[in-house]
């Protein structure tokens, strides 16, 4: 394995009760994914989720993630999370750690129970089935008061159960019960809830008897909780991690080459490095190369990639750069003049390479204002620059420009390439003559566009002028706004488009395919849309870049500046650019971006 992705919540502030994501390569430093921010929410039962845990199916493909449901920040209370609370655990599902199914919510817990904490699981292969485990605070008959044990229940898909069985008992509470295998013995590391400590036990079978085996370190390690074990790279050192609850300093690492021994040693601060969210109980899953790539691929990439107000974004690749082409906003009803290009090598962060024009000192010989939604095309070692903006009439149009290098300096037209009279010449349904892509296919080169219809049509060669005959609205766009691209995959045309409007928190882009690259488009689903939970409003009017030589694609798209309370009015003219994966599943079709 390559690397460990570590799933854990961070405490009890809000949004801490989620899943969160970490990785690391040696599994002692680790680097916080998302930002920092929950990957995963809850939306049943307590709204919140604790202890979450990792899974792998060998037979199945796919993993499962699978939590408490509680959440302490509801304000009701340790007592009523014990003894009055939910028996459901909650599952999460995915073949790659990435696309997660909904979460469900599976009541496992026995009648009475006040609680299911901290469920784990192990597969057993000759079962071909998960041996799962948590504690529950249940009384019994003969018992005084009621007790914490640990239930356990056989599972092959996290749907069915069996008949809960107790798994582990001792004379107080017991809870928080972590198992690894090495050499065919089973070793278990449980919570003393008297003393606060860890025990650690051994079998040669997943329900035989099990024996403790004496730790002076472990039980001396007093205040701890979740205690995870996992092999390191070298695949002989054990890594014992444990929460340190009672102090609020998070996980603490030990390692052992021999857990039969019982001997740890516990690290100093200067051999591990836990990131910058407070790591609570969770799980750790060891991950292969390609899983790990896809993890950073898909939630490294969660901030703006450009500092400021930015929107519209055109992003292109040339000879190894990544270029954006966005419009420059922060203005008043969109009132910017101004055009700027950033670069990137490796989509993380771009930096200005230049600015472009500005209308409002004259550089675009028809337009007075309204700078928006540029995109790039090249040919034949020039580029070539397609924008909006407004005549002195104001009315939009889209005009031309072109360099010999994709930063420019950009010579403009003198004249606009489209306006609404030609749309009324051409008899051509068109709102506002706005928002350019490009497509080129075959030595070919078009230029789709619209508001509230949209268009298409041929290129001449020089790349400054439509070819009339050629210009056609496209059909079947549903709910159409504006922005519309598309892109040639295993021969079917997939266009997306923006819909609602850009100063709506609903904005988002729709999805279709066609036979054709003049349509009709049979619409297929949204891709893209706000996710409220997040903080992330206002999604759309996005470019799809495919990277050079590789079936891979990058979508970059706006959203309402953040955090959202800084812009009170106007979220519609303060966005932001942001850069994600894009990809097709195994139909074929384009899936929904993780925003």
């Amino acid at each position: 394995m390559a690397g460990y992705l570590f799933v854990h919540f961070t405490g009890e502030q809000k949004d801490g009760e989620q899943i969160y994501f970490s990785i690391s390569r040696d599994g002692l430093h680790w680097e916080d994914l998302n930002d920092g921010q929950p990957v995963l929410y809850s939306h049943l039962g307590m709204q919140g989720v604790r202890d979450p845990f990792l899974l792998r199916d060998p037979k199945q493909k796919k993993f499962y993630l699978i939590a408490t449901d509680l959440r302490i920040e509801a304000g009701e209370g340790w007592d009523t999370a014990q003894y009055r609370g939910s028996r459901d655990l909650i599952v999460w599902e995915s073949k790659d750690l990435v696309h997660w199914s909904a979460e469900r919510a599976s009541t496992i817990g026995v009648p009475g129970a006040g609680c299911v904490w901290a469920p784990e699981g192990i597969y057993d292969s000759k079962r071909e089935q998960f041996l799962v485990f948590w504690a529950s605070m249940v009384k019994l008959s003969g018992d005084t008061e009621a007790k914490q044990r640990i239930y356990a229940s056989w599972t092959s898909d996290f749907q069915s159960f069996s008949e809960p069985f107790i798994y582990m008992e001792r004379k107080e509470h017991v809870i928080d019960t972590t198992m690894v295998e090495s050499e065919g013995v089973y070793y278990r590391i449980s919570k003393d809830e008297t003393n606060k400590c860890l025990l650690l036990e051994s079998c040669d079978s997943l329900t035989g008897n099990f024996q403790e085996i004496p730790s002076e370190t472990l039980s001396s390690l007093f205040g701890v909780e979740g205690p995870e074990c996992y092999l390191l790279p070298d695949q002989k050192t054990w890594c014992l991690i444990a929460d340190q609850f009672a102090e609020g300093k998070g996980y603490l690492p030990l390692l052992t080459d021999d857990l039969s021994s019982g001997k740890f040693r516990i690290l100093k601060e200067k051999e591990y490095a836990l990131g910058k969210t407070k790591k609570r109980h969770g799980g750790v899953l060891a991950v292969t190369d390609e899983e790990l790539a896809l993890l950073e691929r898909f939630f490294d990439h969660k901030k703006p990639v450009v500092e400021g107000l930015f929107a519209d974004p055109d992003l292109a690749c040339f000879d190894g750069t990544y270029y954006l082409y966005p419009t420059t906003d922060g203005f008043t009803d969109w009132s910017g003049t101004k055009f700027s290009v950033f670069a990137s090598k490796d989509l993380r962060k771009f930096q200005k390479a230049a600015d472009i024009f500005d209308m409002a000192d004259g550089d675009v010989p028809w337009a007075v204002g309204s700078a928006w939604a540029p995109c790039i095309a090249e040919k034949d070692g020039k580029y070539y620059y397609y924008f909006c903006g407004k005549r002195v009439d104001g009315k939009s149009c889209i005009g031309a420009a072109v360099s010999d290098y994709p930063e420019g300096p950009f010579v403009p037209a003198a004249e606009p390439m489209i306006t609404m009279e030609m749309m009324e010449t051409y008899q051509i349904q068109m709102s506002q003559t706005i928002d350019p892509s490009i497509y080129q296919e075959n030595g070919e080169t078009y230029l789709l566009f619209g508001n509230g219809y949209a268009a298409i049509a041929k290129l001449t060669p020089d790349m400054m002028h439509i070819v009339p005959e050629t210009m056609k609205n496209l059909e079947g766009l549903y709910d159409f706004r504006e922005a519309v691209t598309v892109l040639k995959r295993d021969e079917i045309y997939h266009f997306t488009w923006s819909c609602d409007d850009t100063g709506s928190e609903n904005y988002h882009v729709n999805y279709g395919t066609s036979d054709s690259l003049y349509g009709p488009v049979r619409f297929e689903k949204t891709i893209l849309q706000k996710d409220v939970q997040k903080g992330v409003l206002g999604t759309g009017h996005h470019s799809i870049c495919k990277v050079p030589g590789k079936d891979a694609y990058w979508i970059a798209y706006h959203r309402f500046g953040t955090p959202l309370a800084q812009y009170p009015e106007g979220k519609g003219f303060h966005r932001e650019t942001c850069v994600a994966p894009l990809e097709f599943d195994e139909a074929g079709k384009m899936m929904e971006v993780i925003v």
